[in-house]
């Protein structure tokens, strides 16, 4: 288990040599006028059997809290609670010596890592069966490909069963095979009672494997919860960011864009159940409250889940809303078939400029609407998405 509570860490800079000279000459109780918070009052439990998740943008505070948590760097304040043997995957390979074999940087490596003698012995052919490298075994690292190396690091850091887990960007790795039983091991830990803790910027899987999101914005906790309301703020956080003048309400008369949004199934306005195959349309109608050079609408479709199904927007398709002008209404319809697995979902949209809403966002919005999905008349499918194939025999 890990218990965090008002954990603080400033880093101290000099405002110039004489500030840093007279640091040195009084062992620091001088001097070091620049400050910086890192982390402020961060609070958080990640209880044995739970797999939580840190997400946020760079500057947030996640490496740094994983440096405090791994002993590597030393908190300002607040206390720090880990309970049971702790292991962390923070950078894949390094350590390994490349003059060595793969079956020689396992024994040193597992030995620097706290493993004992007979656990490294007794593990080892499970690291190279795991990692695909038994052919490989004899062979120096540096004749490795990085995926080969990748592989063998994070075969051997997850070994053994540890009571406390810390991952840094290495929650799958290799090709989609290893990337599942990467997945797979992760479930096995949970299961085995092992409190993980993961930093990622890969939501998709982290809305897969996690219990809990952790969203932390200037070395703040913004948000602590469900994952898919998580990356839900997440995204919205992105988009309030990426817009200097940006208002809370898009629907005001103070905002840049006013609009609303229905979504079309043949005479039903806002349907709350829908089809597999049914064609559906958003219809979006917005009027300019300022001139805005170029602007692009998108819309997304989100699993209730967390995962993304899917997202366009009139950029992407060479459609440009470029000089349009003020206080006129315009409409815009995104017309599409309904070619989701049974279960539910939701409808987000997004107003911004360029490619993405990490330029000039105008608006972003999640869950906006929600519907469900039901399969009707077709044989049944795995998957999220449905295609109308024929089978010939």
């Amino acid at each position: 288990m890990i218990e965090i509570k008002n954990l603080t860490k400033d880093y101290i800079g000099f405002s110039g040599v004489w500030d840093r000279l007279l640091s040195s000459i009084s062992f620091g109780f001088l001097g070091g006028k620049v400050r910086f918070r890192a982390l402020q009052d961060i609070n958080f439990i990640c209880k044995k059997s739970e797999i939580v998740g840190i997400i946020g943008q760079n500057g947030a505070g996640k490496s740094t809290l994983l440096k405090i948590l791994t002993g590597v760097s030393k908190p300002s304040s607040g206390s720090i609670d880990i309970q049971g043997t702790i292991r962390s995957i923070l950078e894949l390979g390094v350590g390994f010596n490349p003059e060595l074999s793969g079956e020689e940087n396992v024994y040193y490596n597992g030995l620097v890592w706290g493993f004992r003698l007979e656990e490294i012995q007794e593990v080892t052919n499970r690291v190279f069966e795991f990692s695909n490298l038994v052919d490989f075994r004899k062979v120096p690292i540096k004749n490795y490909s990085s995926g080969m190396i990748m592989r063998l690091g994070f075969a051997l850091a997850t070994a053994t069963v540890p009571e406390v887990l810390i991952v840094d960007e290495a929650l799958a790795v290799g090709d989609a095979i290893f990337q599942q039983k990467s997945l797979e091991k992760f479930k096995e830990f949970k299961a085995a009672g092992t409190a993980t803790l993961i930093v990622s910027h890969d939501l998709t899987l982290l809305a897969q494997i996690c219990d809990r999101i952790i969203l932390l914005h200037k070395g703040r906790l913004i948000y602590d919860g469900l994952p898919q309301l998580a990356i839900q703020e997440y995204m919205k956080h992105i988009a309030d960011t990426s817009w200097q003048d940006k208002k809370e309400n898009a629907e005001s008369t103070q905002a840049p864009i006013q609009f609303h949004y229905s979504l079309k199934k043949n005479e039903q306005i806002n349907p709350s159940l829908v089809f597999v195959g049914d064609l559906v349309e958003l219809e979006i109608n917005y009027v300019l409250k300022q001139n805005i050079p170029q602007l692009t609408i998108g819309m997304h479709i989100d699993h209730s889940n967390g995962i993304r199904v899917y997202g366009t927007n009139t950029y992407q398709n060479d459609i440009l809303l470029n000089d349009l002008e003020p206080f006129k209404e315009y409409k815009i319809r995104f017309q599409f078939p309904i070619n989701l697995a049974p279960g539910k979902y939701s409808i987000g949209l997004s107003m911004h400029q360029g490619d993405n809403h990490t330029t000039n966002c105008y608006f972003w919005g999640e869950g906006l609407h929600s519907f469900e999905v039901e399969r009707v008349g077709l044989a049944k499918f795995t998957g999220i998405t449905y295609l109308p194939i024929r089978i010939i025999p």
